[in-house]
């Protein structure tokens, strides 16, 4: 039996900023997912990507009845038909399929999906909210790697990031807009065209760059931002670039504000970003003077590479527990959750 994927389908629970076209779906940002309801024995569709480079091909991973099932990495440009669940003999199965690397390096898209058997409707996800907006760390960039590892997304889990672990530990009905390389100001190398401000208003500019998100579709209790990392290079010694992440901090938390009126939004820096925290005070200073409410800073520590590790020069899976943990006790300890 066929189904149409669109957005408004009953069959489809959709997690994450996904692109619609005609009996399509785009998987973009870290951790965007879809959950079917299948009672049969099989289920397919059509998937096509981006790109046809190995250090960049998405990952897909399969969970069935709520245990993972599989892992699909997407290394042909030509569509094809994909398995994503296959049983002995009929029975109900809860089926999600999320994508665990990133917007930035590409996208998978999901069309023409057949059931044997048939798609009963899916429940809405009634749980709390949570958005992380930030860069490589908050896509678990390399996180399977070895401590300097060169870059191949095959090292990327959004799963195993501590925004992932912070919405397990909690339960939450999770969000991601985030891109390795991105800060709030210039990106590592001091670009001002990588930053997340850019591109937070587009449903996912790395497919679409005029395709506008609807923020109202989904609207978070809580908001975490993670910026700073990659802005902290470049802004050493270049007061202007200083003066610039400031603003830019600024007038990006009135943004969300206007957006998401009555979300808490928490401030973290720190992991790769020794002493940069001190930036990301001066904003919350300075907005809380003007009257901003429901805002709050964490420095989290710099990651201990010594004890922890390190995972392709970022931090480690324990690195991202421990800052998780934090996160969640802060949250806690704030009555945030």
């Amino acid at each position: 039996m066929s189904y149409k994927i669109n957005k408004d389908t009953e069959y489809i629970r959709f997690q994450g900023r996904i692109c619609f076209r005609e009996d399509t779906a785009v998987l973009g940002y870290t951790n965007s997912s879809m959950t079917f309801k299948l009672k049969g024995k099989k289920l397919s569709a059509k998937f096509t990507t981006s790109t046809t480079e190995e250090i960049n091909a998405p990952g897909l991973r399969v969970y069935i009845d709520g245990k993972k099932d599989k892992d699909i990495v997407l290394r042909n440009s030509e569509a094809e038909v994909i398995d994503i669940a296959v049983f002995p003999e009929e029975g109900l199965h809860e089926i999600r399929l999320v994508k665990i690397t990133e917007a930035g390096m590409s996208w998978a898209a999901v069309s023409e999906l057949t059931a044997e058997g048939e798609l009963l409707p899916v429940e809405e996800d009634k749980r709390g909210k949570i958005l992380f907006i930030g860069d490589s760390i908050t896509c678990g960039y390399g996180v399977l790697g070895a401590p300097d590892a060169e870059y191949t997304v095959r090292d990327e889990d959004g799963e195993l990031c501590y925004a992932a672990l912070v919405a397990r530990k909690l339960d939450l009905n999770a969000e991601w807009v985030s891109v390795s390389g991105y800060g709030m100001y210039v990106e590592y190398t001091g670009d001002p065209e990588g930053i997340l401000p850019r591109v937070f208003n587009y449903q996912n500019a790395f497919y679409d760059k005029e395709e506008r998100a609807d923020l109202s579709r989904f609207i978070p209790d809580n908001i975490i931002v993670n910026l700073g990392t990659n802005d902290s290079g470049p802004m050493t010694d270049n007061i202007l670039i200083q003066k610039g992440y400031l603003a830019r901090y600024e007038s990006f938390l009135y943004s969300l504000r206007i957006a998401y009126p009555d979300a808490n939004i928490i401030c973290v820096l720190g992991t790769l970003a020794p002493g940069y925290y001190k930036y990301v005070q001066q904003v919350l200073d300075k907005v809380k003077a003007d009257g901003f409410t429901k805002i709050y800073g964490l420095e989290l520590p710099e990651h201990d590479v010594e004890h922890d590790g390190m995972a392709s020069g970022h931090p480690s899976r324990i690195t991202h527990e421990k800052d998780a943990d934090r996160i969640v006790a802060f949250m806690k300890e704030n009555k945030l959750v």
